[in-house]
């Protein structure tokens, strides 16, 4: 063999040899990767990942493999399990909605504002929208923003005590049920056909036992609750959602000329 053949053998596997040890280096971990890392980094690191895999797919392990660190490094700026974790995830939407500084001089003005954000917010993160609603251990004090520019919203309309916590209860019932329904993921985005055979379905329906519903069914048909086939990111129900703050606003108002 040449010189100049064993040279170019001898470049090669140094490269080879330096690559290897490059893959094989181990990621940071502990206080030593919080050192980079921010917190605001790995919210929309895991937000990413949410919307792209939903809440099902998500795991701290394929988390810390996308910021290229051990998960220690993430439990580092979040601290808990990962309960604890999909709660702030889910925060970044309500945290985000409305601020104090933003509040209206008319309460009812506030809500429709809280109202329609949040919906818009959601429309963007279906995904964390529905973990607000389907899980409790999403609920806590990441949510505290929440709370706060609710209650304030409920006090400016006069109430307080009991009819205080029902009406905050009522509003994020209400608000958040709706959005999470309307944004409800489908069955399988594999069964492309699930779509045509729901509609069929509805064309099968007994006329004598479900007189209203097949009266009304070509308005009601893909765009009311129960009998529709998409979900709200493609078809949304703007019109309920619009109806229903008119009438939480209405109940308010009359809880309140109750008292």
């Amino acid at each position: 063999m040449s010189s100049k053949a064993i040279l170019e053998q001898s470049v090669l596997a140094e490269v080879e040899s330096a690559d290897v040890k490059k893959s094989e280096r181990p990621r940071a971990h502990g206080r030593a990767a919080s050192i980079g890392l921010t917190r605001e980094q790995v919210l929309n690191a895991g937000v990413s990942l949410i919307d792209e895999v939903g809440v099902e797919g998500f795991s701290i392990r394929e988390l810390s493999r996308r910021l290229d660190v051990y998960p220690a490094a993430i439990y580092w700026h979040l601290g808990g399990a990962k309960d604890d974790l999909l709660s702030e995830l889910s925060a970044t939407i309500t945290t985000s909605i409305l601020s104090v500084d933003e509040l209206c001089d008319d309460w009812r003005d506030s809500l429709r504002l809280f109202a329609h954000r949040y919906r818009a917010a959601s429309q963007q993160h279906p995904h964390l929208a529905n973990l607000i609603g389907a899980q409790l251990s999403s609920n806590g004090p990441s949510h505290a923003a929440l709370s706060e520019i609710l209650l304030r919203i409920i006090r400016q309309a006069g109430l307080d005590g009991q009819p205080m916590i029902d009406a905050m209860n009522m509003l994020i019932g209400s608000i958040f049920g709706y959005v999470t329904m309307e944004l409800a993921p489908l069955p399988n985005k594999r069964d492309r056909a699930w779509g045509s055979r729901f509609s069929e379905s509805l064309d099968r329906l007994d006329s004598v036992r479900f007189t209203e519903t097949r009266r009304a069914l070509p308005l009601l048909r893909n765009k009311a609750f129960a009998l529709r086939w998409t979900n709200g990111a493609d078809v949304p129900l703007d019109g309920g959602f619009s109806f229903l703050i008119e009438a939480l606003i209405k109940a308010l108002e009359a809880k309140k000329a109750g008292d």
